[in-house]
């Protein structure tokens, strides 16, 4: 059975609660003032269903102080129920109304010319005719126009067979499209159970027992029962009125505005970017700075509006004119890409504007740093892979985590991958982990990064090119994570960009010389003398001299020997060749079994006590020998 969200709108007094109960059999009005003053101040909800229809009623009031309220009822609807009374026509109210629910995206609707009974043709025609002024290039152009009266049930049967046609043309939520979201509309206690919530699930779907999020607040919460229309059910669905009572909570800690999410589906975000559209029947036009309260889901919060045209001077919006903006809240907001918005200002209280947001995860756009053309274009379009190619290229080396990629588009981890995957395909985009992906220009930047940093190396005339994995993470990879920068490296090396030898890094080629190129034959000449002069190796001021070179030169070739193991350090003060203290180890480990006393050592080896003593310390690390008491034992 197909599941549809109709939402009232229109002028105080126009009869749409009694609508709604002529056509469900349920009074929508459910606190005591309401039925003593005879006018809606709260959501009131009601359904019914008739031909294989469910329809879901949300009457909203009609008064203009009201309109916030209005807002939080009519968000998400499918069809819009515009009401119109036969004794009083088109009303300021009516007007705003169309307004929001146009602001708000609604694309089908019915209008009801109620209280039909209490005028003549004559009268009904003209008041036809001033709907059909009102809605003229609006959504509802065109729409079914029926007369009906709630007392006398005129018109009741013709109005439900219109219902019925735009539902079947309204396009209805794709629960499997984005996680779950229920936007909270009304809180209150049930006797035995605790809290309950009430709300529009607006996508996904929601079980019991399942764990959500409270937003923006970020508490988990368990769903203990599930109901939709008064139905206990094991699962609720996108598009469908649904309460839920809750485990982990207090009913005093929830209220309208709240959101309940998927986990981790869903960050609340304090600046959103937007595409903002003006009335096109303001006085004035909108001004940069202006403190607005932007309205979604059923969410209301004070924020400031800043538009982001460029030139010198403030930046405006013209009735009618539509442009791209930002609103800085004062407290976090559960909105993602896509949610519509209805922009009020709170003093004189009126409608302003609307649209729908564009990105939840940008920086304040500043004037000297501005939004590009591209970027803007990107973000208004519907090209979800074009805007995931943009946010990957502005993330640069740092990239995109996919959960966070999901949560930045509004969409399930799944698809959130189908779309890098695609790109990855493209040749646009890497994985750089499995869970992190970055742009392909960013393998550019990163590449370019390292050569210029060898080059430096090499403008200096330093001795070798090769340095320590930190020392070239921390110059090329500066800011981000230890795990993105190891990530970076892993990818340079693979790309053979960058080559790696044990824990160090230098340019494609440096691994096997390790040095400069104009350094290579000193470091080959340093490691020879060290190779025939055993432990008598000449300092480096003396081997400076004999290579015409600078003694820091040699001192540094000398590191990297050591680096590179050519070398080996027996004390501060002892460096002997690799291939030199092998043949000693060698010669030693012929004495097996013997104990050896420091004259031993000294005559087998022909070593003074200043080389024996670091010497004796590195076999016994090598377990070649084991001290006794002055002597070793050779093992």
């Amino acid at each position: 059975m197909a599941r549809v969200l109709v939402g009232t709108a229109g002028h105080i007094d126009h009869g749409k609660s009694a609508l709604v109960r002529a056509l469900t059999g349920t009074d929508p009005d459910r606190l005591p003032e309401e039925k003593a003053r005879g006018i809606t101040i709260d959501l009131g909800f009601a359904h019914a269903a008739w031909k294989g229809t469910t329809f879901s009623f949300v009457d909203v009031p009609g008064h203009e102080k009201l309109v916030r309220t209005m807002v939080a009822g009519a968000a998400g609807i499918d069809v819009a129920l515009l009401v119109v009374a036969s004794d009083d026509s088109v009303m300021p109210q009516t007007r705003e109304h169309l307004a929001i629910l146009s602001l708000l995206d609604v694309r089908c609707g019915v209008v009801a010319r109620t209280k039909a009974d209490l005028v003549d043709e004559e009268t009904g025609a003209v008041v036809e005719a001033e709907i059909a002024d009102l809605v003229a290039g609006t959504f509802l152009e065109g729409a079914p126009v029926v007369a009906v009266s709630s007392l006398t049930g005129r018109g009741l049967d013709a109005l439900k067979e219109a219902l019925l046609r735009e539902a079947s043309a309204a396009d209805l939520r794709d629960p499997s499209a984005r996680p779950a979201r229920l936007f909270i509309d009304r809180v209150f206690t049930m006797k035995g159970f605790g809290p309950v919530v009430t709300g529009t699930l607006d996508s996904g779907r929601v079980r019991v027992e399942d764990r959500l999020t409270l937003l923006p607040e970020g508490r988990e919460l368990r769903v203990r029962r599930l109901e939709v229309h008064g139905e206990e059910r094991d699962t609720a669905e996108a598009g469908e009125r649904t309460s839920l009572n809750l485990a982990g909570i207090e009913t005093a800690d929830l209220g309208r505005g709240m959101a309940l999410v998927a986990p981790e589906s869903l960050e609340p975000a304090s600046l959103l970017t937007v595409e903002l559209t003006a009335l096109p029947d303001l006085g004035a036009p909108i001004e940069d700075g202006l403190a607005v309260r932007p309205h979604t889901g059923t969410a209301d919060v004070a924020a400031r509006l800043h538009l982001l045209g460029g030139g010198d001077g403030a930046p405006t919006l013209a009735p009618g004119e539509r442009a791209v903006a930002q609103l800085s809240a004062l407290e976090p907001v559960p909105a993602r890409r896509g949610d519509r918005f209805v922009l009020r200002r709170p003093s004189p209280q009126e409608t302003v504007g609307g649209g729908r947001v564009l990105d939840v995860g940008r920086p304040r756009v500043r004037r000297r740093a501005p939004l590009s053309a591209h970027a803007a274009s990107v973000l208004a379009g519907d090209d979800e892979r074009a805007v995931a190619s943009l946010l990957l290229s502005e993330a640069g080396p740092g990239g995109l985590e996919v959960a966070a990629f999901a949560r930045r588009l509004g969409i399930p981890a799944a698809a959130a991958t189908a779309h890098l995957d695609a790109l990855v395909a493209d040749g646009a985009a890497l994985r750089l982990t499995p869970a992190l992906a970055v742009a392909a220009s960013a393998s550019v930047e990163m590449a370019t990064r390292a050569d210029a940093f060898f080059a430096e190396r090499r403008k200096a005339g330093v001795p070798t090119l090769l340095v320590g994995r930190r020392e070239l993470l921390g110059r090329i990879a500066r800011g981000l994570p230890e795990t993105t920068a190891e990530a970076w490296l892993a990818t340079l090396a693979a790309a053979k960009r960058v080559a790696e030898s044990g824990d160090q890094a230098g340019p494609p080629g440096a691994a096997a010389s390790g040095v400069a190129d104009e350094a290579g034959a000193f470091a080959a000449r340093i490691e020879e003398a060290w190779r025939t002069a055993g432990f008598e190796a000449p300092g480096n001021l003396d081997l400076a001299k004999a290579l015409g070179t600078k003694p820091q030169v040699v001192a540094g070739l000398v590191q990297h020997l050591l680096k590179s193991g050519a070398l080996v350090r027996l004390s501060p003060e002892v460096f002997v060749h690799a291939e030199v203290l092998a043949g000693i180890e060698a010669k030693v480990a012929e004495q097996k079994g013997r104990t050896m006393s420091v004259g031993d050592f000294r005559d087998l080896l022909g070593l003074s006590r200043k080389y024996l003593i670091p010497l004796y310390e590195h076999l016994d690390r090598k377990k070649v020998t084991r001290r006794v008491g002055d002597a070793r034992v050779v093992v």
